[in-house]
């Protein structure tokens, strides 16, 4: 299979790749094969090779919001390394494979503004739109005004409102093989350069000090959560003991931050095996000393339960996280 891949594809393909090095957890076993794909042509091929050979295939951009399963994937990895950015006027064009916080820099040094707040995500353009990735109030979704993408074996262009932008979700997370190749996001002029310039340190300075970013991490484990209920905020008072002063933080989309909800169910610093939730930030799972993913799937069921048992069902976590492999 290698040598055919190799041939209808690219010599670059490489089999049993382990997968460890190409995500920010730093966990996972080996991919049957691998192929980087430098250009969006190079990833359109790899996809309809792979379709036509009947063989299992995911795509990874910068390795960030993914747990990769200790057997590895079985099937052909196809990593976006296609990077781009383009600026006309306000509109920037990125190929998917473009990391978000260098759009996030790049876009206020070319004077515009409206994406300054994603200097802090990790991760791929590509990755970002598909998750709605987002923080600090902003979203990816928020400034896109077209995605380029492989939909049903055919390069298309989706307009803002086809891509059905919601929390942490889109329409690239329903459906299968619809994969971006690149997008266009659509800024404003700045009026005050300087203030932009003092937003990016300061988020850059509020991530290194409120997130552990010196362990490999795969960013935010779970989903805020979203009450169904006006009472639900009233019950979850006094399930997690709060003082009667004490107020909830509600984003302002509504939902209660999960690693706040975490943290009142005093879990911070638990471990399982390798993996431990962060003192910083209670969102964050990190790879403490040679994590598996079993132990992060580990730590995952204890804090879920955990939570849905002292909400006494009310609030039940929701991954925000990928698996693959599993």
């Amino acid at each position: 299979m290698l040598s055919e891949l190799q041939q209808l594809i690219s010599s670059a393909v490489k089999e049993n790749e382990p997968l460890a090095g190409h995500t920010t957890y730093r966990i996972g076993g080996s991919a049957d094969y691998f192929f980087a794909a430098t250009t969006s042509d190079e990833a359109i091929k790899a996809l309809h090779v792979a379709k036509e050979l009947g063989l299992s295939y995911f795509i990874l951009g910068g390795g960030s919001n993914v747990l990769v399963s200790d057997e590895g994937f079985h099937g052909l990895l196809i990593k976006m390394a296609n990077r781009g950015i383009e600026f006309a006027g306000t509109k920037i064009k990125i190929e998917a494979g473009t990391p978000t916080a260098l759009v996030a820099l790049k876009s206020v040094e070319a004077g515009l503004t409206g994406f300054e707040w994603a200097v802090g995500l990790p991760g791929t353009i590509g990755g970002a739109i598909r998750g709605n990735a987002g923080m600090f109030g902003g979203d990816t979704g928020q400034v896109i005004e077209t995605v380029r993408c492989i939909r049903n074996g055919e390069p298309e262009q989706l307009t803002h409102e086809q891509c059905a932008f919601g929390y942490r979700d889109s329409l690239f997370k329903h459906q299968s093989g619809c994969v971006i190749l690149s997008a266009v996001l659509a800024l404003e002029t700045a009026s005050d350069l300087a203030a932009s310039q003092q937003q990016l340190q300061a988020i850059l300075a509020h991530k290194k000090d409120q997130q552990p970013i010196e362990y490999p991490t795969a960013g935010c484990i779970f989903k805020n959560w979203l009450p169904s209920e006006p009472e639900d905020l009233i019950s979850i008072r006094q399930s997690l003991d709060l003082d009667s002063g004490e107020e909830i933080p509600v984003t302002p989309n509504g939902t209660v931050p999960a690693g706040w909800i975490i943290d009142r169910a005093q879990l911070k610093g638990t471990k399982v095996g390798g993996a431990m939730i962060s003192e910083k930030h209670a969102n964050f799972f990190i790879n403490s000393s040679g994590a598996s993913a079993s132990d992060v799937i580990g730590l995952i069921a204890v804090v879920k339960t955990r939570v849905r048992n002292i909400t006494r069902s009310v609030i039940h976590l929701q991954e925000e996280i990928e698996y693959l492999g599993f």
